[in-house]
């Protein structure tokens, strides 16, 4: 078999061994239900200086703002630049506060974009841009387990094109 063909030959089958890993659906909020905890909620717990910094913003979560994510966990954003969100968890239950990552660099995006996508009664979250300044400006879709901590699911590198709707719905 001359060299060329096998060239295309080699590349035929791995297109075919990379075809189905590229008609994965994307992980969909549906997919992932949990129950809404509508118990009595905790103080926030203040217990590092930086956590006391910000305890307005918390005191407020907790006061005023429905359970977002996660089934117990309202999504706290803290600011930390023009293009940059500081996407922090607070337990409604137990009042822990949980910090990540930041989310970044969305450039041009519309009215209603928003980097960090939830719903209270699913445990996938999705964060989208940079996270922490670096890697893939994308989707990046986590769940959240029952103490807020995440495990990544799936990267999509958007190219930095976030005007297109979600479809994690």
């Amino acid at each position: 078999m001359p060299p060329l063909l096998r060239t295309i030959a080699a590349a035929m089958l791995l297109a075919c061994y990379a075809l189905p890993a590229l008609a994965e659906e994307l992980p969909k909020f549906s997919d992932h239900n949990v129950k809404v905890y509508t118990g009595k909620r905790a103080k926030p717990r203040l217990d590092h200086e930086f956590w006391r910094d910000r305890s307005e913003s918390y005191r407020s979560a907790i006061e005023d703002d429905k359970i977002n994510a996660g089934g117990r966990f309202i999504v706290v954003i803290l600011p930390c630049g023009t293009e940059c969100q500081a996407p922090t968890f607070l337990d409604v239950r137990t009042g822990r506060i949980t910090q990540f990552f930041t989310v970044t660099d969305w450039g041009d995006v519309p009215d209603d974009f928003k980097p960090v996508v939830s719903r209270a009664d699913s445990r996938l979250i999705v964060f989208r841009g940079l996270r922490n300044e670096e890697g893939i400006k994308g989707n990046h879709y986590y769940l959240i387990d029952d103490r807020g901590e995440l495990k990544h699911l799936h990267s999509t590198d958007t190219g930095g094109n976030f005007k297109a709707a979600l479809k994690a719905e």
